[in-house]
């Protein structure tokens, strides 16, 4: 009779691998779940994000994609000069 503690103590436990765009989907699937939560319990008060508009979400997406842009850009050309 073999001993199983004995078996799975010689063996390395390897952690599964954990996708990246796979934790970015969970993430944003949770967060619509927290905003439609937050919509359906705080119905009357949900005045104060009057401001949050489509054309509003658009121009942040436009901002920070630049933003990213550039400082990639920059990060490449600070490289790319070092080397």
């Amino acid at each position: 009779m073999v001993n199983k503690n004995k078996t799975l103590s010689n063996k390395k436990i390897e952690k599964p691998y954990r996708c990246r765009n796979c934790y970015i989907i969970r993430f944003f699937l949770l967060a619509v779940v927290f905003i439609i939560l937050f919509a359906l319990i705080q119905s009357d008060n949900l005045h104060y994000l009057d401001f949050i508009t489509p054309t509003n979400a658009a121009t942040l997406i436009i901002i920070l994609g630049v933003i990213m842009f550039l400082i990639k850009l920059a990060n490449y050309f600070f490289k790319k000069k070092i080397s």
